[in-house]
């Protein structure tokens, strides 16, 4: 992200989330995320990390990048529940491709008709 200070609330909160889901140890985070134990150290204390990583953070944690990175939305972000696996997937796709193709992208989504009916609920 570029940041070159430590950010200790930053790191407060991301130690707050990992307390919360207490069934997650920070070697097993580590291991999923691909990154040593000392990289995630070091975002507990506040130091910077990369969007994807903290994107990939607030996905296994379930907290919204909002809050994580600024304390803003409360911690869940106002959301109803977590996104998936694939919606994180398709985020951290998205977020790699040109501005144009992410708004061709968007559009043709949002053309898409949404389910309607029993079983057209959005599910995880």
């Amino acid at each position: 992200m570029g940041f070159k200070t430590i950010d200790r609330q930053r790191g407060a909160r991301l130690r707050q989330a990992m307390a919360a889901r207490g069934d997650l140890k920070m070697m097993a985070m580590a291991a999923e995320m691909g990154v040593s134990p000392a990289a995630l150290s070091k975002w507990r204390q506040g130091h910077a990390m990369s969007v994807d990583h903290a994107s990939r953070l607030c996905a296994i944690l379930g907290v919204s990048l909002d809050w994580l990175l600024t304390g803003r939305a409360g911690q869940d972000g106002g959301r109803l529940q977590p996104i998936s696996a694939t919606e994180h997937e398709l985020l951290v796709l998205l977020a790699r491709r040109p501005e144009r193709i992410a708004r061709c992208l968007v559009d043709l989504v949002a053309e898409i008709p949404e389910p309607t009916g029993p079983g057209g609920a959005r599910s995880h």
